[in-house]
């Protein structure tokens, strides 16, 4: 056996030890994603008092109401990208064989998909935030500025999706094309 032969028996053993690795940071992923889950119902739990003093005394606390909500809200949304990546990991790393059976929006194929899923998540994410600060307006000028930020990093976002996400998707194509 020469030396390049063991070399490559050597990067199969790392990447073959790699899936055990992906595979706790995508269980344990999953499971961070439950806990967020349960932090949202308790979350929404504590705005029910809130709902019945709005319903029973018609006046103050609608901002702290919407507010426990769209918190509740922002919980449920990072478990569900949390979720997601925790599951596209391990269909990509862990789950060589196909052998479990995914609904059709949460098949991922290569990193690019899993790239697109969470670059949407993050979106919809910052805009519930920003929603949430509205909500509680204290300053316009503040929520001007934060607006603002949110709109740069949206942008950002954007063209990193076009030029990062979008160049894998042509290069993906034009491999179909040749083949």
């Amino acid at each position: 056996m020469n030396k390049r032969d063991i070399l490559t028996v050597i990067n199969k053993g790392f990447v073959n030890a790699g899936r055990y690795f992906v595979a706790a940071a995508s269980i344990l992923t999953i499971l961070a994603s439950g806990f967020l889950i349960f932090a949202g119902i308790w979350e929404f739990a504590n705005g029910i008092p809130d709902i019945l003093n709005f319903l029973f005394h018609k006046g103050a606390h609608r901002v702290e109401l919407s507010v426990h909500f769209i918190s509740a809200i922002d919980m449920f949304m990072v478990a569900v990208v949390m979720f997601v990546m925790g599951i596209g990991l391990f269909e990509l790393f862990v789950d060589r064989d196909q052998s479990i059976s995914y609904p059709h929006w949460l098949k991922i194929r290569d990193l690019s998909d899993l790239k697109e899923k969470l670059i949407a998540a993050a979106v919809v994410v910052i805009v519930i935030t920003f929603l949430k600060h509205i909500v509680m307006w204290e300053n316009p000028l503040e929520t001007l500025y934060f607006g603002g930020a949110i709109a740069i990093v949206i942008a950002a976002i954007t063209f990193f999706s076009k030029l990062v996400v979008g160049d894998d998707l042509r290069k993906k194509k034009d491999e179909e094309e040749r083949q």
